[in-house]
């Protein structure tokens, strides 16, 4: 996988329990609407995904993923979900978080929501100097295919 050009993208801040749907609509572009639309009712519900399910989303919404979360890249020149472990000392044993990271910048789609004073969008050492508890695993990729677009261009 190599990138020509980086990939653009802007910040789709949540609004109550849509966090999903803004991280995908960060990461693609799509509107939270048509995000809704391709989705099935199970990925609509409040609440966390199972990691399984961010690799199915892109792809029903027309996206190439990696085919799972893999190792934590600071240098991918791909727009990823970034996954963080939470420390058990915060209480929440056993969680994570997903976060949009592009081009060294950290996307928190419900920043606003908790602590207004957090930025939505940050470098990520700066994110990191926040959250030094939290520690990225690993990432899942997400880019556009022009390749099996123009394969169906081509019929």
């Amino acid at each position: 996988m190599s990138s020509e050009q980086p990939y653009e993208i802007e910040l789709v801040r949540c609004k109550g329990d849509d966090w999903h749907e803004s991280m995908l609509a960060t990461i693609t572009g799509l509107t939270k609407k048509e995000i809704r639309r391709k989705l099935p009712a199970e990925m609509q519900k409040p609440g966390g995904w199972r990691g399984s399910w961010f690799p199915r989303a892109a792809r029903l919404l027309g996206f190439s993923t990696t085919d799972k979360f893999r190792k934590w890249d600071a240098g991918t020149p791909w727009p990823c979900i970034m996954r963080v472990q939470v420390p058990d000392a915060w209480g929440w044993k056993g969680k994570w978080w997903a976060l949009v990271y592009n081009q060294g910048l950290v996307y928190c789609v419900n920043a606003h929501q908790y602590v207004p004073s957090i930025p939505g969008v940050c470098p990520l050492a700066e994110w990191q100097a926040m959250y030094p508890g939290c520690r990225v695993t690993s990432m899942l990729q997400i880019w556009m295919s022009t390749s099996s677009s123009l394969a169906g261009a081509e019929r």
